[in-house]
């Protein structure tokens, strides 16, 4: 699986999956794309293009989700496999209701 994104800037971060033997500390091509993006101070993410060598596109998994809405809450989301089909999704198509810094902010 591979990732890219695009900053508001133009720059482009790759990313891909980086398996563990311990499993759990396995990390996803769009982490890793996204995390060298925010490393090099981008803060304003355009696009992130996730592809995988299946039939069908493949969806981010949980975790990925979660920092996609985080850190690239505007971003258009490309889903793409290697055959040409391509899904166009937002984050909040991946994630609806998803939990985010506005939860953690004290109610009066």
């Amino acid at each position: 699986m591979g990732a890219a994104v695009l900053s508001a800037s133009g720059r482009i971060f790759l990313g891909g999956n980086i398996e563990n033997a311990a499993y759990p500390m396995t990390i996803c091509a769009e982490r890793v794309a996204l995390f060298s993006a925010y490393a090099a101070a981008e803060r304003e993410i355009v696009a992130l293009a996730v592809v995988t060598p299946t039939t069908d596109v493949a969806s981010p998994c949980g975790a990925c989700r979660q920092v996609i809405a985080e850190l690239a809450p505007r971003a258009t989301i490309l889903l793409l496999n290697m055959e040409g089909v391509e899904r166009i999704v937002t984050p909040q198509d991946l994630l609806p209701f998803g939990f985010g810094p506005r939860q953690l902010t004290e109610v009066d």
